[in-house]
């Protein structure tokens, strides 16, 4: 892979790529109704808050904080909203 490619795909360190992964993986189990998509979406903050912090976007780093602990709040939630919650289909 020629080096300017490779600069542009990983010069933040995959950060974004991983952050892009665990939102899709979030997307798709929160829609499945699994509360492990709250898990990913944290995993995805705290990605995108390495990225923001290598950018130096405070704006960035600040939204994605209130978005992490926004998820780790539902997820602790969930249970007591969804009494069915570990009874959901597996797929």
């Amino acid at each position: 892979m020629p080096e300017s490619v490779h600069n542009f795909l990983f010069s933040y360190y995959g950060l974004d790529w991983a952050a892009a992964v665990f939102m899709f993986l979030s997307m798709y189990r929160l829609g499945k109704h699994h509360k492990d998509g709250f898990v990913f979406a944290a995993l995805a903050s705290i990605c995108w808050i390495a990225f923001n912090l290598i950018a130096q976007s405070a704006a960035g780093v600040v939204a994605n904080l209130i978005i992490a602990i926004m998820a780790f709040r539902s997820l602790a939630n969930w249970s007591k909203n969804h009494p069915n919650a570990s009874s959901a289909p597996d797929s």
